[in-house]
């Protein structure tokens, strides 16, 4: 009895270790393939699935050979050695990880020598190996789905200070980044204060030369509330750089990006459906009464731009917009046209042919300057 009590607990302690070398792969599959890789993806992709996969696979080794499990686990760590040199923060990455991957390795060694029971008493399909093979490789893809699914609701770290935006066109007047519209079909679960970091969204209009570049069904990476559920959306994104998630239809959020509602995107979409300015650079952003994005609530509101060229006032159109074309390149200021205390926006059209900023009205406070 104490013996047959005996060996159901050091079953039991197996078990254990094999669910522990399982969350491990998954764990290493998410933490490492969520890393942007920008050089030699083939190496990278694959050592990646060899050190996420090996204690995975030796978990399912262990239930019939604890020694050849551990053989598994201590080759592991090899792979480091195929990542290329100037990937230092994967290569740290994998090496911190693959120290979970020790101890199994030298459990299953002790289990081999002290002649513990083995975990499965009888074979899996002792006379169908190839389905074993198949069986083993499904599972094995099902971890990695899982552990790309999983990436989807880790959070980023946003850019502190200052996040005016970047150009939306490059110096050839075409889209900077993969710009389209699209309508919110599904959104993730609230994780991250009560948004979801990713929502599914079916492509509308595309704005970029590249059709290939986005899918017509993509998953987009950004702050999403319940309520957007069937809402049309502007956004500006970029294909993402990770292990795995490079080979899905992934977009990313674009940091400092104009990514919103579309009755919110009047004025990028202008610039896109507009293009580049034929003579000099264009000036255009918009107008609100707060930083809630309320557009202003009347028309004719003189804007001050001030360049190479001198001064010049506009006033933005009934959607709050002001915008001017054919000015000189240039440093350029941007403000409301008023005599009272308010913050200035500084835009540069060195090198861009397009800028702009969104003004506030309820910046404007104080005494005549």
């Amino acid at each position: 009895m104490w013996i047959s009590s005996l060996g159901l607990l050091r079953r039991t302690i197996c078990w254990f270790v094999i669910a522990f070398e399982v969350l491990v792969g998954v764990f290493i599959l998410l933490q490492v393939g969520r890393s942007e890789v920008y050089s030699q993806v083939p190496v990278v992709v694959a050592t990646t699935l060899f050190v996420g996969a090996a204690p995975i696979l030796s978990s399912f080794v262990a239930t019939r050979n604890p020694r050849g499990a551990a053989r598994i686990l201590w080759v592991s760590p090899l792979a480091l050695f195929l990542l290329p040199r100037f990937s230092l923060g994967l290569r740290l990455d994998i090496a911190v990880l693959l120290g979970a991957t020790v101890a199994p390795g030298l459990f299953w060694l002790f289990v081999s020598r002290r002649n513990w029971p083995l975990p499965l008493r009888h074979p899996v399909l002792p006379h169908r190996p190839r389905l074993k093979i198949v069986l083993v490789f499904g599972l094995l893809c099902t971890f990695l789905a899982s552990s790309v699914f999983l990436s989807l609701f880790l959070p980023w770290w946003s850019p502190i200070g200052d996040c005016s935006g970047g150009p939306l066109l490059n110096e050839q007047g075409a889209p900077l980044n993969i710009d389209f519209t699209a309508r919110i079909l599904f959104v993730g679960p609230r994780t991250f204060h009560g948004s979801s970091l990713w929502s599914i969204a079916r492509v509308e209009q595309r704005f970029s030369d590249a059709p290939w570049s986005v899918a017509g069904l993509v998953v987009l990476r950004d702050f999403f509330r319940p309520d957007n559920r069937f809402e049309h959306f502007f956004i500006e994104g970029k294909r993402s750089r990770g292990v795995f998630a490079r080979f899905l239809p992934i977009i990313e959020r674009v940091e400092c990006g104009r990514s919103r509602r579309l009755s919110d995107a009047i004025v990028p979409l202008r610039i896109l459906h507009d293009g580049a300015p034929r003579k000099g650079i264009r000036i255009i952003g918009r107008v609100y009464t707060s930083w809630r994005k309320h557009p202003a609530p009347t028309p004719r509101i003189e804007v001050l731009i001030k360049g190479p060229a001198g001064s010049t006032v506009t006033v933005t159109d009934a959607d709050g917009i002001y915008d001017v074309t054919g000015l000189p390149l240039g440093q350029y200021t941007i403000e409301l046209s008023t005599t009272k205390r308010h913050p200035v926006c500084v835009v540069n059209l060195e090198s861009t042919p397009v800028s702009g900023c969104n003004l506030f009205l309820d910046e404007i406070q104080g005494p005549a300057i």
